[in-house]
């Protein structure tokens, strides 16, 4: 048997929140977590919302029912990636954030190459938003690849490089964020999180909050101020 990869067209969506149509000051570019969906997660960064700032959730490219089989009114969420095609997965996660970005920075009167940039991921979408700035050539043009990496629930991708990567991690500086109860970002993770980072000289702070594995309109609001 041969295994053979073609590239196809997919229709994807976003969810924007802000000024379409100008003046911007800066974007966000937030990534959702395993089995979620960009208009519902979009719907907590109210909270950060300002008048020349503009919100842009990708929906990843994978969706899928969960919850049990056979269930009725079985909710739909989304994957970034899995294990399987690892390697074209990440590299279509890569063009179609690039797209997004693009695409919303167009509508708002706001120049990719310049305009400050916050990478927000939660959960399964850190690893995402983190590797969408490590990889894009669109984002390796830009002055500052981001002004701010905030990874919610979550973390650095296994597998990158921080030593490779260390100059604009610096400059951008990493905040992780997780509830103390937390059952995947648990406060043993986090600390392996921080000394990786520590290590490679890059600025890190951390936020914990009481609560568990999401989203807390208080902290994420304090974030948006900051």
């Amino acid at each position: 048997m041969t295994v053979r990869q073609i590239a196809a067209v997919k229709t994807a969506r976003y969810a924007v929140l802000g000024p379409e149509d100008g003046p911007t000051h800066d974007v966000w570019v937030a990534c959702h977590g395993y089995g979620q969906l960009a208009p519902y997660f979009a719907r907590h960064f109210r909270s950060v919302e300002r008048p020349a700032r503009l919100i842009v959730v990708p929906e990843a490219l994978n969706r899928f029912y969960v919850g049990e089989i056979g269930a009725r009114d079985r909710r739909v969420g989304a994957s970034w990636m899995t294990r399987e095609e690892r390697e074209a997965d990440v590299a279509d996660v890569v063009r179609y954030l690039d797209d997004v970005f693009v695409a919303a920075c167009a509508r708002a009167d706001a120049d990719p190459q310049t305009v400050p940039l916050t990478a927000f991921g939660f959960s399964q979408g850190t690893a995402s938003v983190v590797r969408w700035l490590a990889l894009s050539p669109l984002v390796a043009r830009r002055a500052t690849r981001a002004a701010r990496i905030i990874l919610w629930g979550g973390g650095m991708p296994h597998d990158l490089d921080l030593g490779d990567h260390a100059g604009w991690l610096a400059e951008a500086g990493v905040t992780l964020v997780a509830g103390d109860r937390d059952g995947f970002a648990t406060p043993g993770r986090v600390l392996e999180q921080e000394a990786r980072l520590q290590a490679a000289g890059v600025p890190v702070e951390t936020v914990s909050f009481a609560g568990e594995h999401r989203l807390n309109d208080r902290v994420l609001r304090g974030l948006g101020e900051a």
